[in-house]
């Protein structure tokens, strides 16, 4: 491994891939023939030296063949954490103080943790959620989807709930005072490296949005296997037969610790994204039904309270299935049921006219739209990005004022997730990110283990 002084943020990139133990590579009908000078569709061109090439697409040469690589970073990212802990079992027998020996029991538990700045649903989509996008224009919708992979009116969550597998995860660290954007000469292959997250499952999603901070997505995922390559092509370097690295997914119904697909770190590729990041105060925030609002707060009228903040958790918890004749599980589910929890922070205007204990009786439920625009000096703005809280209720209120303060109010809301096909409960999103790098989209749920999905060319009898 190479000889860094230290590792800041300029050195390092999040890039998530599709599938876990599927496809990392392209091949197929879409990938392209490197012979002389070729271009893709972004205008990147391709050289058949492996000193020289561009590091934002093609991957290891394996059985004489190029491919491309699937993986997309994750834009925006402010901050990425990654740990692990070993789960052992001590075994110890009378007449002995220290333990026998100190076994493992079940499946390492790995865990990452990031944020960053909301854009246009781009990173949220290769998460694995359901978001139908408004820019696709690239090929037209099929009866399976929207053009983009996902299901318009239905549930985020739809795809999250059925995946059997995750994500890979990957971290990639340049040399010591190098930008990974703009990185083009590999130079020497082992003054790189790669943390490898395999099988990562979101167990918590939220944003965040309040006045005078950019909004904010903050996720952590739990995971089966972390690795580390010390060079950029965690993949079988140059040789069909070698399976000592590949990617970090385990093959979780075989339980082989290992499978034979090889990846590469994407080095010299950017986002999509055209926004830089998106402003508070071009947030919009709709409350529906307000009017009959049940709390004590006012929030209709000239009088409605003034929002300072909103809060949208999603919080995923799983648990590790596990049989007879394997040390590791075999999936990792979500516990159900899952409780959407949405905070709003506001200024207190008014009050209004109510009786708790009468409102005890009411069904009331609520809808909540909160809707991010880019910035427009002129015009209004075009929606980014937007998320919707379908059938809340309201669960307290909470009232503080201080001297040299402003009297506010901190009201929670719980929504319940519904199946992949309810269309009136649970959280959902829309985004306006275009078609990704070499995938037009990713695969959602158990799509994931689609062969098509990743080696052939979209169309609309092949939508995956």
């Amino acid at each position: 491994m190479p000889s860094r002084n230290r590792i800041i943020y300029q050195s390092q990139a999040l890039y998530v891939a599709p599938s876990s133990t599927g496809y990392h590579l392209q091949s197929g009908a879409k990938c392209l023939t490197i012979g002389s000078n070729s271009v893709d569709d972004h205008g990147n061109t391709y050289w058949t030296g492996i000193a020289n090439r561009p590091l934002d697409v093609t991957a290891a040469v394996v059985s004489g063949s190029w491919y491309r690589s699937l993986l997309e970073p994750v834009e925006r990212v402010q901050s990425a954490n990654f740990n692990f802990t070993i789960n052992r079992q001590d075994i110890n027998e009378f007449g002995q103080l220290a333990r026998l020996d100190s076994i493992v029991m079940e499946s390492p538990t790995v865990g990452l943790d990031f944020n960053y700045y909301l854009t246009d649903g781009g990173n949220e989509r290769k998460f694995g959620f359901n978001v139908p996008t408004t820019t696709i224009a690239a090929r037209a919708a099929t009866a399976y989807n929207s053009g983009d992979g996902c299901i318009s009116g239905y549930s985020a969550l739809s795809g999250v709930l059925n995946d059997p597998q995750g994500n890979n995860f990957f971290i990639t660290v340049v040399p010591d005072g190098e930008d990974v954007q703009g990185t083009t000469n590999i130079g020497g292959i082992t003054d790189y490296d790669v943390v490898a997250i395999g099988n990562g499952f979101i167990s918590d999603y939220t944003v965040e949005a309040a006045v005078g901070s950019i909004p904010t997505a903050s996720v952590t995922v739990e995971a089966f296997n972390i690795k580390v390559d010390d060079q950029l092509s965690g993949s079988k370097t140059q040789t069909a037969g070698n399976h000592d690295a590949g990617v970090p997914g385990v093959d979780l119904e075989g339980n082989s610790g290992t499978n034979h697909y090889a990846f590469q770190a994407p080095m010299n590729t950017t986002g999509a994204s055209d926004i830089a990041a998106l402003r508070p105060g071009d947030l919009e925030f709709r409350m529906i039904n307000s009017g009959e609002y049940i709390g004590l707060a006012d929030m209709d009228g000239d009088g409605s309270a003034h929002i300072q903040s909103f809060t949208l958790n999603v919080p995923l918890s799983r648990t590790i299935l596990q049989r007879l004749g394997s040390t590791f599980g075999y999936a990792r589910v979500v516990d159900l049921p899952v409780d959407i929890n949405v905070t709003i922070s506001a200024v207190v205007s008014e009050f209004q006219k109510k009786n708790l204990f009468v409102e005890l009786c009411s069904a009331q439920t609520f809808d909540f739209d909160l809707i991010m625009k880019d910035s427009a000096c002129t015009s209004a703005g075009t929606t980014k990005l937007a998320y919707t809280v379908k059938n809340a209720r309201l669960e307290s209120e909470t009232y503080t004022n201080a001297i040299g303060d402003n009297e506010s109010v901190d009201m929670t809301f719980t929504s319940q997730i519904g199946g992949a096909n309810d269309q009136n409960n649970g959280v959902f999103m829309t985004g306006s990110y275009p078609l990704f790098r070499v995938l037009p989209f990713y695969p959602q749920g158990a799509r994931k283990a689609v062969a098509a999905a990743y080696t052939g060319p979209v169309t609309s009898t092949n939508p995956y």
